[in-house]
């Protein structure tokens, strides 16, 4: 059995497919040498009640650990419109570390300022532990400190 395959009257045939396997072995060698994970963020909308939910590429970082550089790519905010921020601008990660399978997270007190595109404090608190327990499966507690006090400690 003979098969007979004309290239001038195929020719869209190969060059589509040329194109195709090119992106895909293209897009595998990428993935083979970049570092880093996919992450998942929940931030406010500024539409009540509503969330947007973002997949972000962190790439490894060797100055921070994975839940800090986490914690402060979230308190940097959305990369899309309409939404608002967690916490106050400014506010950074002082310490986060993690004993017994509790995670302790110590804020600055720039948390603490009000805003107008800031959402409750209580409720971004709330947030960033969904957040963090989404990412990275925390079976415990995340507990939340500012400036070395605890908030919310008896909720």
């Amino acid at each position: 059995m003979k098969i007979n395959f004309d290239i001038k009257k195929n020719l869209k045939i190969v060059i589509t497919g040329s194109i195709v396997l090119s992106v895909f072995l293209i897009t595998f060698i990428i993935s083979l040498f970049t570092k880093g994970t996919r992450r998942t963020f929940v931030f406010p909308s500024v539409d009540d009640g509503k969330y947007i939910v973002e997949s972000r590429y962190l790439p490894d970082n060797p100055l921070k650990d994975d839940i800090t550089y986490y914690i402060d790519e979230l308190l940097l905010g959305s990369q899309a419109e309409r939404t608002k921020l967690i916490f106050a601008k400014n506010t950074r990660v002082i310490s986060c570390f993690k004993k017994d399978g509790i995670l302790y997270v110590n804020l600055s007190n720039d948390l603490l300022n009000v805003g107008d595109n800031v959402i409750p404090i209580k409720d971004g608190i709330d947030l960033l532990k969904k957040n963090i327990k989404q990412n990275f499966g925390l079976s415990k507690s995340v507990e939340i400190y500012v400036d070395g006090n605890g908030v919310f400690e008896n909720y």
